[in-house]
């Protein structure tokens, strides 16, 4: 049996994502939760400098009461300076 590669568009992920069913479990994950919120980020702060999205993200991270991991949210922070979106 081949293993299937993951979606390379965008638009193919947010797809696939809103035609999952839905998950109690995974619904109660802190990044599931957070993630409306990080997605908002990345969009509304493409071209920010890194430093300004990072305080955002970890904003985003806290308001669900979860522990940011500050490595991870330097490395979102500098893909969504450079216009990536990396929750996409």
């Amino acid at each position: 049996m081949t293993r299937r590669q993951p979606p390379r568009s965008a638009l193919q992920r947010e797809l696939l994502r809103l035609l999952s069913p839905p998950s109690r479990r995974l619904s109660e994950q802190p990044g599931e939760r957070a993630l409306p919120a990080l997605l908002e980020v990345a969009r509304t702060h493409a071209h920010r400098p890194a430093a300004e999205v990072r305080a955002a993200l970890e904003d985003a991270v806290r308001s669900v009461g979860a522990q940011p991991d500050q490595a991870a949210l330097t490395e979102f922070a500098e893909q969504i300076e450079a216009a990536e979106n990396p929750f996409l």
